[in-house]
């Protein structure tokens, strides 16, 4: 039913919510393609876009690429040993030195460590020091 003006203040609260929800669905949409172009798979883990985090599946691979390496699974079992080394066990089961990731000598893989420090979308460039000083802080 019709009502004029400020008589129809129920119907507007009730669209205007309906058009936020729709927003956000929306603007969700949106950010899942942007995303996806930049070539980066979202998985979905929860409810709201605070949950959202983003993991190159580089680590993934590194991890699995760890135990394949003789030189590094007896690393692992070493660090276990021990308390105090350079070395140590990350919380996703990965060898870090010094905090940083362990990485075999496979020219494969280093060779995507660079591309996806320099030739992704959501890479910054800025130059070859700088590239390299940036990798030797995670690698």
């Amino acid at each position: 039913m019709y009502h004029e003006d400020k008589a129809n203040v129920v119907a507007d609260a009730l669209s205007s919510k309906s058009i936020h929800a729709l927003g956000t669905a929306m603007s969700r949409v949106k950010l899942h393609e942007k995303v996806e172009k930049m070539g980066i798979c979202m998985i979905r883990k929860g409810d709201t876009i605070r949950d959202l985090t983003v993991e190159p599946e580089l680590y993934t691979e590194i991890r699995e690429k760890q135990k394949e390496d003789s030189k590094l699974v007896r690393c692992c079992a070493t660090v276990r040993d021990r308390e105090e080394s350079w070395f140590s066990i990350h919380g996703d089961r990965s060898l870090r030195f010094d905090g940083r990731w362990c990485v075999l000598d496979d020219e494969e893989l280093k060779r995507k460590i660079i591309t996806e420090a320099h030739s992704t979308p959501y890479s910054v460039h800025l130059g070859g020091d700088q590239l390299y000083m940036d990798l030797k802080k995670t690698f």
